[in-house]
């Protein structure tokens, strides 16, 4: 249990740093960018790398859930072979029905065609990206580093080259290009050191990869809508005050989800292990993890409550402070809920259990769309954030009661 937690906790360290990198210099790309092309141009670049992050979706097809258990277990090299190369099909088969799409939406020249040609590189990027591989062998420290010099690149291409209106659409592409030549030197490390074989490309391989993975992905675009949800309907319901508040509470939240992501990865490899070698030492092993989980989500609540005033004031206007304040203390206890659930989502996938995984993602989605109404239309303005919480208690109920299913 001690070396589980030990190369759990460089995992963590290595994810957080990945994660930490991404955000930070996101945040100091947006300014050089507003400054280079304008506002209104900077809105078109982050709303066309928003549709990256969902096209994403499509083209991970959830490797990243189920390959690291191919590759931890080594199925890959034995009893299944042939199911990530099938997989890597599908990213490129997605990939290319992509790029038609885009074509011909810009020969159709309609507006933002540029921007939607200029995420191509991003999405080749995600098509091409090893992380499964790195996470399931627990290499993280070089796509870690990587990472750090892709994004740093990507600022000094973005620096350099975009001078103008006319180069908005460029932006995502160096940026694309950038995580490209950064996963290219990963590939070479892989074949290279851990001397990946190839594996022909058979046809039942792909379909195969296609119908199993098929629930999650679906599932994936489910949890993409739950989550948006009720900020779209305060967007229609035309509260400006209201919705600025929640979109700051939900960033917040945002944040913790993040983290709990990273932290879920990181353990994610050992898990796995853990899993499949003794359920008895997995159930030992999760309640020691929510144990330790539950502790620092509640202190982190109870910082969010504390400092809820201080939040406030610097995330907000003046005018909107109450609001704010309100709202953060109200959404304190959602990222406990959230942590408590990070396992039960790990245990049907370990299990394999992908059509209870999408029945479940499918049951939620309906659920928040009759709890946004139910909050829109019922709840004070001033209570609407009790949104998040109503449905990260939802989400729990539900995987609780599924993972008692039998294994």
């Amino acid at each position: 249990m001690i070396r589980i937690i030990k190369n759990s906790f460089f995992n963590l360290f290595h994810l957080g740093s990945v994660q930490a990198t991404n955000i930070l210099l996101q945040l100091i790309l947006i300014p050089i960018v507003v400054r280079k092309v304008g506002i209104e141009a900077n809105g078109f670049v982050l709303t066309s790398l928003s549709l990256a992050g969902f096209i994403s979706i499509f083209i991970n097809y959830a490797s990243n859930q189920t390959g690291p258990i191919e590759i931890k277990l080594g199925t890959s090299q034995q009893n299944d072979k042939g199911n990530l190369t099938g997989l890597f099909f599908i990213r490129l088969f997605f990939f290319f029905l992509y790029i038609l799409i885009s074509l011909l939406i810009y020969f159709l020249k309609l507006p933002f065609a540029l921007f939607l040609l200029g995420i191509i590189p991003m999405i080749f990027a995600e098509v091409v990206n090893p992380y499964i591989y790195f996470l399931g062998l627990e290499q993280l420290k070089y796509f870690n580093l990587a990472n750090l010099f892709s994004r740093i690149s990507a600022l000094i291409l973005v620096f350099y080259f975009v001078n103008q209106l006319s180069d908005a659409p460029w932006v995502n592409a160096l940026v694309g290009i950038s995580q490209v030549a950064g996963f290219t030197f990963l590939w070479v490390l892989l074949i290279l050191k851990n001397r990946i074989p190839f594996v022909p490309l058979e046809l039942k391989k792909i379909i195969k990869a296609f119908k199993e993975n098929l629930p999650l992905t679906v599932s994936n675009l489910a949890v993409h809508f739950q989550q948006s949800v009720f900020l779209y309907g305060l967007g229609f319901m035309g509260n400006p005050v209201v919705l600025g508040a929640y979109a700051i509470a939900d960033k917040l939240i945002w944040g913790v989800r993040m983290m709990l992501i990273a932290f879920s990865n990181a353990v994610y490899p050992r898990a796995i292990e853990t899993f499949h070698e003794s359920y008895d030492e997995w159930i030992l092993f999760r309640k020691q993890v929510n144990k330790l989980l539950s502790i620092f989500l509640i202190l982190m609540g109870l910082v969010l409550f504390i400092s809820a005033h201080y939040i406030a004031l610097l995330l907000s206007e003046k005018e909107d402070v109450a609001l704010v304040e309100r709202f953060i203390c109200l959404v304190s206890p959602v990222p406990l809920f959230i942590g408590l659930n990070a396992l039960n989502v790990m245990e049907l996938l370990m299990k394999k259990m992908f059509s209870l995984q999408l029945k479940l993602s499918i049951q939620i989605f309906i659920a928040s769309i009759l709890m946004a109404v139910f909050s829109l239309f019922f709840l004070p303005p001033d209570l609407s954030i009790l949104y998040l919480l109503i449905i990260e208690i939802t989400c729990l109920i539900f995987y609780e009661k599924s993972r008692r299913y039998p294994r």
